[in-house]
């Protein structure tokens, strides 16, 4: 860990009904997450979105993450560079805790939140 990379305490949970953290890797980049709760997270590059990946190789409306319940999905909205998933290319792709994400210069990964 370093100076950048905070972990979340366990308090953040009590008030959240998140299912998911999406979680940045970039070395260069200082670190990121964001809690996934039921419902659409919108990726791109604009201010408006949910979640920002503020680069060129990141389309204005990349993509979105759909949560419903215990189904995560990530959807390609025609973005320029596309979205790789555990390196593969996909227009839609059915997400597990553990995958790895792809968006333009941006790795990241999805993480299940076990409800207690």
């Amino acid at each position: 860990m370093n100076n950048d990379t905070i972990p979340f305490e366990d308090s953040i949970f009590i008030n959240q009904e998140a299912s998911y953290i999406l979680s940045l890797l970039n070395d260069d980049i200082k670190s990121s997450s964001w809690l996934l709760t039921n419902g659409i997270h919108k990726i791109g590059r604009l201010e408006s979105k949910e979640i920002i990946l503020d680069d060129i190789t990141v389309s204005r409306n990349h993509g979105f993450i759909s949560v419903d319940d215990e189904e995560i999905t990530i959807s390609d909205e025609k973005s320029t560079n596309g979205i790789f998933v555990n390196g593969e290319l996909t227009t839609e792709s059915k997400l597990e805790s553990g995958f790895r994400i792809q968006i333009g210069k941006f790795n990241l990964i999805i993480t299940k939140v076990e409800k207690q």
